[in-house]
């Protein structure tokens, strides 16, 4: 406790400092409430949230140095912010989290994925070391579970694999003054365009979208916006590669600040996700994002919130595998501004009165009402 706050450290080793549900959602929740926040991850970020205090660590320049050298710089960091609570994210920290339980201190352990399916979908590891990683990460979280005080996980189907007595699902719903506002552009005067925004990856269907950008069956003119950074520096040389790179405007990363801008230049957005069981379950804050600003979304049909989509008719489910289907599904919105923008309209209004962040940040401070 400092200047008589309980003072709490979020840690990451993972994730950007600035990741939205890690330092816009809760650390700015936490703070609001009055608690001391500090955030505990590699590297910088712009402004954080009023409240939130960054203890940066250095950023690993590899896979094998961020879980080891970065893991130790976190823990070591944790351990001198002498916090009241520690609320780790990434399984890479659990040991971590167990030594500072073991120092008295509450811990949270807050699951973003379904960590053994996610092993299991992971491309960079060989397909043989897939499923015993994934069957020991499964046994190490039935052991370890019960060492930390809390667990939180993203989706009621993360939630089903804790037997923790308080495990507590706090979606990644968006609060309005995250989302971009609602432009006043009018789409018939947007760019024929449609954007992908976030990390660039195999598994988020990148080969499949410049596919669709060479598709017979893609209307004359269409470019893709996109924004994010590549996986690795072998997929970007890889996709830079691609024929479609030339239907393609790249916008590197993209800071907060310029999100809503970025939009602007578009009249669809595109959120494709290649089959995993890791994302069945998945509710993707850009989802959120895209229809909070009025976008049209092209979804996976392979996430069950595509139904979401489907249902309040504010964009089109395809089948991500069918590159046709993407090219026609971006036609019919690039091409049809009007009935876009309806659909936009649809998607803002059921952000604005289903999905908030603050029906999920009740749950986050009712819990650390409790152990804090």
């Amino acid at each position: 406790m400092r200047n008589g706050k309980r003072k709490v450290a979020h840690l990451t080793s993972v994730h950007p400092v600035s990741d939205t549900r890690i330092a816009y959602r809760e650390c700015a929740t936490l703070a609001r409430a009055g608690y001391d926040v500090v955030l505990v991850g590699a590297g910088s970020a712009g402004a954080l949230p009023p409240g939130v205090r960054l203890r940066s660590v250095p950023m690993p320049r590899n896979r094998f140095e961020r879980m080891t050298v970065t893991v130790w710089h976190v823990f070591r960091a944790a351990v001198s912010e002498n916090a009241d609570v520690y609320h780790f994210h990434d399984p890479e920290l659990m040991g971590v989290g167990l030594a500072l339980r073991l120092r008295g201190a509450q811990v949270v352990f807050d699951v973003h994925e379904d960590i053994p399916q996610d092993i299991a979908d992971k491309p960079w590891l060989p397909a043989w070391a897939r499923p015993p990683l994934a069957a020991a990460s499964t046994a190490a979280l039935r052991l370890l579970q019960r060492g930390y005080s809390a667990i939180v996980t993203a989706t009621p189907a993360i939630a089903r694999r804790f037997a923790h007595g308080r495990t507590v699902v706090v979606a990644n719903y968006p609060s309005l003054d995250e989302i971009p506002r609602l432009s006043p552009v009018p789409f018939e005067q947007r760019p024929k365009s449609a954007i992908y925004l976030g990390a660039i990856t195999e598994l988020r269907c990148i080969e499949e979208m410049l596919d669709a950008m060479l598709s017979p069956e893609l209307a004359s003119g269409i470019r893709l916006t996109l924004a994010g950074t590549f996986e690795t520096a072998e997929l970007e040389r890889r996709v830079r590669a691609m024929p479609g790179w030339a239907h393609v405007d790249y916008l590197g990363f993209c800071p907060r600040s310029a999100v809503a801008a970025a939009f602007e230049t578009a009249r669809a957005g595109l959120l494709l996700f290649r089959p995993a069981a890791n994302h069945e379950e998945a509710m993707p804050t850009k989802l959120f994002e895209y229809l909070g600003a009025g976008l049209p979304v092209v979804i996976s049909d392979t996430m069950r919130c595509s139904a979401i989509v489907g249902e309040n008719r504010c964009g089109i489910v395809v089948n991500p595998r069918d590159v046709g289907a993407i090219a026609r599904a971006v036609s019919y919105l690039v091409e049809n501004p009007a009935v876009a923008q309806a659909m936009g309209e649809r998607g803002r209004a059921i952000v604005e009165e289903r999905y908030q962040w603050t029906s999920e940040a009740q749950k986050l401070m009712k819990l650390y009402a409790e152990i804090a």
